[in-house]
């Protein structure tokens, strides 16, 4: 019995979400907006018109501004004067070839690399006792006749 509650309240729920999810094609009761008017005053026709005048404008100033006589077009002239130059461009390249360079021997070094070898310790739970007088390791007794014992 508690299955087909269960399946109840489910189908309930399911149903609401489709209902919520496609309410735009769903019947609508009470008075409907009017039809909006379309014609050539609407939001598209205006910047298709505004456009196609601005490509004409354009055409017309490109061809007053090429027919001057000059070599290159300004905006080629605009572009030609903040351009990199050629030997710029290879001091930046050989620059980031170095820089390469080092980090693939630096890689390579790391790479080579071997961990050192590990001391089995006897009590290693000794290791995380702090000292009862706060005395660090080596201040009192000197080390240089201490042995490390590999297990």
């Amino acid at each position: 019995m508690t299955f087909l509650c269960r399946a109840g309240v489910a189908a309930t729920r399911s149903s609401r979400f489709v209902q919520k999810r496609f309410d735009s094609h769903a019947v609508h009761h009470g008075p409907e907006a009017p039809p909006t008017q379309e014609g050539f005053t609407s939001g598209g026709f205006k910047f298709a018109l505004i456009s196609v005048i601005g490509l004409i404008a354009w055409s017309r100033i490109d061809e007053h501004l090429t027919s001057q006589g000059e070599e290159k077009h300004p905006f080629t002239r605009y572009i030609e004067y903040y351009m990199r130059s050629e030997q710029e461009s290879n001091r930046i390249n050989e620059q980031h070839i170095v820089l390469a360079q080092k980090a693939a021997e630096q890689k390579k070094f790391i790479a080579s690399a071997s961990l050192p070898p590990k001391v089995q310790l006897r009590s290693p739970d000794l290791m995380n006792n702090a000292s009862g007088r706060c005395l660090e390791l080596g201040t009192v007794i000197s080390n240089e006749d201490v042995v490390t014992k590999y297990h």
